[in-house]
């Protein structure tokens, strides 16, 4: 028997696994994909170089992270259809002076007031309509709205977007894409897994598990049977549906575990020439064409081409075809030939049978489910994973402060020891 089973081979088990070792605790670590990484995963193209087709960014508070900054911006142009900034002056005009009205809002959004409280519960849709936003306003914030992993407008609250940050401007969603993980993100996961010495079992993912009174059964898809003194879960949420919990999750988990959350945003990675110098890195294109609304220079490729990223929204996109994304790429940039693109991530993300969805993005509706206080320990379980945060949802850093959090809970049950001993 192990001390601890941990469920999930992303950067929030890895790192459970890395500090219950640094406590003298023995881990067996269980990823349903062939891999480590969850979310998080980079790979080597065709054309010789590495790129991240999931996570892209590590928080520069930890200095110990090497990370590798992007391009900076050298210039944003928008489009609709293959014409760029083809609006008319009056167009112009209201667009510039509705751009006001969500800046505004963002100021105020965390103060207890009748029209904050308004805006938590509209949906974007409904917050568009309400404020009358132009055409052109609407297809900016949608471009932005893509890249937060983001889904149907018509479901998921005005308030994932309109947080304070957005008083400087819609580019502070690029800001928190400022830098990679050197040598990408599986990397980072397999160090933190290979250092913490734990058993590591891939591609066999978890049916069922069992709270006990003589501890935690998990029994895996092959029939393989792990019993542990606790256990970890960290999981994508959509991903707790593939599990039968015994006994049943607390009621706002097991809503969850039913329904999941709303995010459907799929991510390409794009390789394009031109005969001109464009698009450059640090060249951005946001808009709306074939589906996708938000593309990036990202970098120029060992074979001379440009690496572009393009976000959209599934349901808009559909699958992404080479005609699409050509399409998509003239529109953004029209002196740009398409050479070939990857979309991995829609198999790493929605497509992925062990994800099933994006970083959490909840349904307006459903809310309330999602406060962390459903995620308490239990029994001999604990949760983790950036879908659990009650802060920076989504990023490296959301993964890692839940982990802390949950490894203390876990180290309670295993070290009985005065409780200030034991603060993560």
């Amino acid at each position: 028997m192990t001390d601890t089973l941990i469920l999930g081979g992303g950067l929030a088990g890895c790192a459970s696994a890395l500090r219950l070792a640094d406590h003298g605790h023995r881990t067996t670590l269980v990823a349903a994909r062939p891999r480590l990484g969850g979310h998080a995963h980079s790979g080597d193209r065709n054309d010789c170089s590495r790129a991240d087709h999931a996570g892209m960014t590590g928080p520069a508070t930890w200095p110990w992270l090497p990370l590798i900054p992007r391009a900076p911006i050298i210039r944003h142009s928008r489009f609709r259809d293959g014409a760029t900034n083809g609006a008319t002056n009056s167009a112009t005009s209201a667009h510039g002076a509705a751009q006001t009205q969500p800046h505004s809002n963002a100021a105020r959004i965390n103060h207890d007031t009748p029209a904050a409280q308004a805006i938590h519960a509209m949906t974007l849709t409904r917050y568009f309509n309400h404020h009358a936003f132009p055409a052109k306003l609407r297809r900016e914030i949608l471009a932005w709205w893509a890249i937060s992993g983001l889904g149907d407008p018509d479901v998921i609250g005005a308030n994932e977007l309109m947080t304070p940050k957005l008083t400087t401007g819609l580019l502070f969603k690029l800001h928190e894409l400022a830098r990679t993980v050197q040598g990408g993100t599986t990397a980072l996961a397999q160090a933190a897994a290979t250092a913490s010495g734990a058993a590591v079992h891939t591609g066999d993912p978890v049916e069922r598990l069992a709270d006990l009174d003589t501890g935690v059964q998990a029994t895996l898809v092959t029939g393989r049977v792990i019993t542990a003194k606790t256990a970890f879960v960290a999981l994508p949420l959509n991903a707790y549906g593939q599990i039968r919990f015994t006994p049943p999750l607390a009621p706002a988990q097991q809503m969850l575990r039913q329904t999941g959350h709303a995010g459907r945003a799929l991510k390409l990675l794009i390789r394009a020439r031109s005969s001109e110098p464009s698009p450059k890195p640090g060249h951005l294109a946001t808009g709306q064409a074939a589906g996708l609304c938000w593309i990036y220079a990202n970098r120029a490729l060992p074979d001379g081409a440009t690496l572009l990223i393009g976000f959209g929204l599934h349901d808009a996109t559909g699958d992404p075809t080479a005609d699409s994304v050509r399409a998509a790429l003239t529109a953004a940039f029209p002196k740009a030939s398409y050479l070939d693109h990857d979309w991995l991530v829609w198999h790493i993300w929605c497509a992925d049978p062990f994800a099933r969805g994006t970083r959490v993005s909840p349904r307006l509706t459903e809310l309330p489910a999602h406060a962390t206080e459903h995620r308490a320990p239990r029994c001999r379980l604990a949760f983790a994973g950036s879908d659990l945060s009650s802060a920076v949802r989504g990023w490296f850093k959301a993964a890692h402060l839940t982990a802390r959090t949950a490894t203390a809970a876990v180290r309670r049950l295993l070290d009985p020891q005065p409780a200030e001993s034991l603060m993560p």
